[in-house]
């Protein structure tokens, strides 16, 4: 029996594909034997051994740090030795302007004397020539009246003798008179050379102070001058100490200036603290010195009451003087500084819209009826020294820098209560409250 064909066909086809399969095996073999004889496998990697810093490249580490640390200490240092510095040089500036302002005084006071030696010796001068012409008045009587030899002549009339006496006793009197205005006329004499030397001497005086105030002047923009240039210097010396700061600690500058701020807030938090507590014992002070005043008044008019019922008086009213006009005139004194608020430091200045520290005192209580010079030591010498703790308002503020030497007082200020003060500080500040403390403790308090 023969096979169709069509069975045979498939039958080749089917011997033929699993050689095919055979075959692409083998091909496959092949080419993945080939493939991996072409891409080698890597070996497994050894880890790196790790980096450890010997010693010496610790310490050197640490001494970096370390020197950032101490190089962010030095400026900080420096910034606030930078600090100090302006408040020193507003102290030398306030010397300084105190000290022309001193010298304008003196200068003053000399020309006025040298104004008064010239009027005492120009009225001694006119008194002079009227004791000269006196003098000439009596010489000449005596010579037109002929001398002594016309003193004889009355021997020889009828009533010869007592007309002699008669002569004689007036020329004695005119004598005498005579007498007398030549001895004025000396002293006269005498007083006008007197008086003529004060006069020169006060020009000399005048002329010196003249000097001394150009001097003092001098020294006193020098100071001023430094100062402005000492703020210049130390803002560009801020700003490149900062930005050192932000490279060294590796932030930004506004970063850093930040930081520089808030280090300065907190100095000025810490001294305003400070000044706080100080102001509070400032005000249990002066509020215990009052409480003890009010019992001792109240003691003495209950005694004064008392006695007046014993001796059968009418009691006094209750008030008595507590001082009323000189609190009234402190409260001018204040109204008038308070009003200048916000006018800037001017040394030398008066007002009215700029003013150093002794001009406001003075414009204040010049507003209050008191005369006060315009110079620190010359209000120091003319008010009423008083306690700290009886401070009122309206009362002078002195500080100074030698208590033994009032030369080197450097600012005045006006009490205000409540442990704060109003005044004008230094060149760039404006009139302001403060603590009686916010700069230095104050040395001196006094009532014009």
């Amino acid at each position: 029996m023969r096979t169709p064909s069509r069975a045979r066909s498939g039958g080749r086809v089917a011997s033929t594909g699993k050689t095919g399969r055979a075959l692409l095996s083998g091909v496959l073999a092949v080419c993945l034997a080939g493939s991996m004889a072409v891409i080698p496998v890597p070996a497994q990697a050894k880890p790196k051994p790790p980096v450890i810093p010997s010693k010496a490249a610790v310490a050197r580490a640490k001494q970096a740090a370390a020197a950032k640390a101490a190089q962010v200490a030095a400026i900080e240092r420096q910034l606030a030795a930078a600090n100090a510095r302006l408040e020193q040089l507003g102290v030398a500036s306030g010397i300084a302007d105190e000290a022309y302002n001193g010298a304008v005084y003196r200068l003053q006071q000399a020309k006025a004397e040298a104004a008064a030696a010239e009027a005492r010796a120009a009225k001694a001068e006119q008194t002079l020539a009227t004791q000269r012409q006196e003098i000439g008045r009596f010489a000449a009587a005596s010579y037109q009246g002929g001398g002594n030899v016309a003193q004889l002549a009355p021997l020889f009339t009828a009533n010869g003798p007592q007309q002699l006496l008669d002569s004689a006793g007036a020329a004695h009197s005119v004598s005498t008179a005579m007498q007398g205005s030549y001895l004025r006329f000396t002293a006269a004499q005498v007083v006008t050379n007197l008086f003529k030397v004060q006069a020169e001497q006060a020009v000399v005086q005048v002329k010196k102070a003249t000097d001394e105030a150009a001097k003092a002047k001098a020294a006193a923009e020098a100071a001023e001058a430094a100062q402005a240039a000492a703020v210049t210097a130390i803002g560009v010396q801020r700003k490149q100490s900062i930005a050192q700061l932000a490279v060294l600690q590796n932030t930004s500058i506004r970063v850093a200036a930040q930081r520089q701020r808030g280090l300065e807030e907190l100095a000025r938090q810490r001294a305003a603290a400070l000044a706080a507590r100080k102001a509070a014992e400032l005000r249990r002070r002066i509020a215990a010195r009052e409480a003890a005043e009010r019992a001792r008044e109240a003691a003495e008019k209950a005694r004064e009451r008392e006695q007046a019922k014993k001796n059968g008086h009418k009691p006094p009213m209750p008030g008595g003087h507590d001082g009323g006009g000189s609190r009234r005139g402190a409260q001018a004194a204040i109204d008038f500084a308070m009003a200048q608020l916000g006018d800037m430091y001017l040394w030398g200045a008066t007002g009215p819209s700029r003013w150093d520290c002794s001009g406001l005192t003075m414009g204040a209580w010049e507003a209050a009826g008191v005369q006060l010079p315009h110079y620190s030591v010359a209000q120091y010498e003319q008010i009423q020294p008083i306690n700290e703790a009886a401070l009122r308002p309206g009362d002078v503020i002195v500080s100074w820098t030698n208590p033994d030497d009032p030369n080197t007082i450097h600012h005045v200020a006006m009490y205000l209560g409540d442990g704060r003060m109003i005044h004008a500080p230094r060149t760039g500040e404006p009139v302001q409250i403060d603590s009686v403390f916010y700069w230095e403790p104050p040395d001196f308090f006094g009532r014009p």
